[in-house]
């Protein structure tokens, strides 16, 4: 039975943490997913400017 009772209050004790939660807005999940997408396209683009200077680099090298 202790077992039982603990479930219960696990779920009540879980409900009332789910409750203090804040969830975003829509709006705010539209701004970070488009600052996330810009800065991984910001980032992508950096790394492949500087593989294409490396790759420069050792053809010159090597």
């Amino acid at each position: 039975m202790s077992k039982i009772n603990n479930l219960t209050n696990y779920i009540k004790e879980a409900k009332i943490e789910l409750e203090k939660v804040i969830f975003p807005t829509k709006t705010e999940v539209k701004q970070s997913f488009i600052s996330v997408t810009v800065m991984v396209t910001v980032i992508a683009l950096f790394l492949s400017l500087i593989d294409l200077i490396m790759n420069g680099i050792l053809k010159v090298v090597l």
